[in-house]
């Protein structure tokens, strides 16, 4: 029936609603430049083409139609069910190890004032699992505290990520309003949290380049003073010391470097006995002893930064143990 309508004739009906739109389209542009998502990915999101979203954003619905009760429905809904929060979603069970225990404590040193702590270990240790449970753990913790809660947040630096870039990423995952100009999403980050204290954890921070790192730090030097934790493989520390002279201003400020101590054996065991102990109960204690140290042998690893040491690697261990169940639940299928 709408298009049979003319254009004066959808203005009119249009003007009922014009409060409630003009407030969903605030909210709605609000979300967008906080969560960096683009008009089309929205669209797509809650069923509607990009041209009809883009009209109604830029009010101009009335070349659509007469309504606009079924799109900000839509919009709304969407909107609720995707809050802009710091994140509290944890990432299941995680294994209570020495390397997760020097994880918690290094973020508990990080909490007590605007400092930096670099965070270093071999591939495999459990560090972005544990990091990003111990944000979400953080903030499960400190959200109902509301005005003068702290905040803690997760970044992830892909590889020669820039600087602008960077603080994109960085805008983003605190949720502040995202802009093409770098000294602008300074400024929105500084009036973000102006009243709170932020711990902001920065991983694979070997990937950052030496521009990359210097924005970094001026988080930490200027208002709000973020807390600043980063976190790699061994090459982080490689870049510190390689370029002492051109991070000379980094190198003062990190109170730690932090190395975490790897999986023990006996943590190795503990998980193969945790995972898959009720499938070993089922052998012989030899041979169950036997299928437990080739486990432990086929994740361990040369660490090629420390000659003639070797590491057990979680990742490639809880893998196998997960080959394992997945077979034994085939078979008994």
């Amino acid at each position: 029936m709408s298009n049979t309508l003319t254009r004066d004739e959808r203005v009119e009906g249009l003007q009922i609603t014009a409060p409630q739109r003009k407030q969903t389209i605030a909210r709605t542009l609000d979300f967008l430049a906080r969560t960096g998502l683009t008009r089309p990915d929205l669209a797509r999101r809650i069923g509607y083409g990009e041209s009809t979203l883009v009209q109604f954003l830029n009010d101009r619905y009335e070349r659509v139609g007469r309504s606009d009760e079924r799109i900000r429905l839509a919009i709304n809904e969407f909107l609720d069910a995707h809050p802009v929060l710091p994140p509290t979603q944890t990432m299941g069970e995680i294994y209570e190890t020495a390397n997760v225990r020097v994880i918690r404590d290094t973020f508990e040193r990080v909490l007590r004032r605007a400092v930096a702590y670099v965070l270093y270990g071999a591939p495999g240790s459990q560090k972005t699992f544990a990091l990003l449970n111990q944000v979400a753990l953080f903030n499960q913790q400190e959200l109902p505290k509301n005005g003068h809660g702290r905040r803690a947040y997760y970044v992830y630096a892909r590889e020669g990520i820039r600087p602008r870039d960077l603080l994109r990423r960085v805008c983003i995952a605190c949720g502040v309003p995202v802009s093409g100009d770098i000294d602008r999403m300074f400024s929105n980050i500084r009036f973000e949290f102006r009243t709170r204290q932020v711990v902001l954890i920065i991983d694979e921070a070997q990937h950052l380049p030496l521009e990359s790192l210097e924005v970094v730090r001026e988080l930490l030097d200027q208002p709000p003073h973020f807390s600043l934790l980063l976190a790699g493989s061994h090459d982080l520390m490689t870049t510190f010391d390689r370029f002492a002279g051109n991070l000379e201003q980094w190198n003062s400020r990190i109170l730690a470097k932090v190395k975490l101590p790897g999986l023990l054996e006996s943590e190795a065991r503990a998980i193969i006995q945790r995972e898959v102990g009720d499938l070993l109960a089922r052998v012989k204690s030899s041979l169950a002893e036997k299928q437990v140290a080739e486990l432990i042998a086929k994740a361990t690893s040369q660490d090629r930064f420390d000659r003639g040491k070797t590491y057990i690697n979680v990742r490639t261990l809880t893998n196998a143990l997960e080959q394992i169940k997945a077979a034994a639940a085939a078979k008994e299928a």
